[in-house]
């Protein structure tokens, strides 16, 4: 059974909306009911204007099918497990064997865009998409990201094997993808 309040007796109307001045008096309250009512309103209307507010995209299904075990082995020089769906079903990542290694690529819409031209190191990828950069990953290892017409790729290569130019080949080769 849900607690509901009335304003005591004795108080005035500004004071029975005080939350200090309500006391429980069996199953109904001074306003509760309505503002229940407006809670649920408020938070159905901001999730519905919130769907409209972020644009429409459809990742793939599974960025996993796209390379193989042999192929991230390859760009990151150790050995790995099979790929796993990552960030919310919208990247795959592959652990490497080492314990120490790791890939992770990601697509998702072109509003999650970032470049973060301060970074130590950042170099800009000529010829990759509407715009393209690397850095160095504090991880030990490197990062790239690259902004297409509907799409904002992102690959990270961690490990003592993980080069930029293996970085760079993988985004290359996604947004060929």
């Amino acid at each position: 059974m849900l607690a509901r309040f009335w304003p005591s007796p004795n108080m005035s109307c500004a004071g029975a909306m005080s939350k200090a001045s309500l006391v429980v008096r069996g199953n109904y309250a001074a306003g509760g009911v309505m503002i229940q009512k407006f809670i649920r309103f408020a938070i159905g209307l901001s999730l519905l204007a919130g769907t409209f507010a972020i644009p429409a995209y459809a990742a793939p299904a599974n960025l996993c099918a796209l390379f193989t075990v042999g192929d991230m082995k390859s760009l990151l020089g150790t050995d790995v497990d099979a790929g796993e769906p990552a960030a919310m079903g919208t990247g795959c990542q592959w652990f490497g064997k080492d314990e120490q290694s790791y890939v992770i690529i990601q697509r998702v819409g072109p509003g999650f865009w970032i470049d973060p031209r301060q970074a130590p190191g950042y170099e800009v990828i000529l010829n990759l998409g509407k715009r393209a950069y690397s850095h160095p990953d504090s991880e030990g290892g490197w990062r790239a990201m690259a902004l297409t017409a509907d799409a904002t790729l992102s690959v990270v290569m961690i490990g003592k094997t993980a080069t930029r130019a293996n970085t760079v080949s993988l985004i290359r080769q996604l947004s060929a993808k």
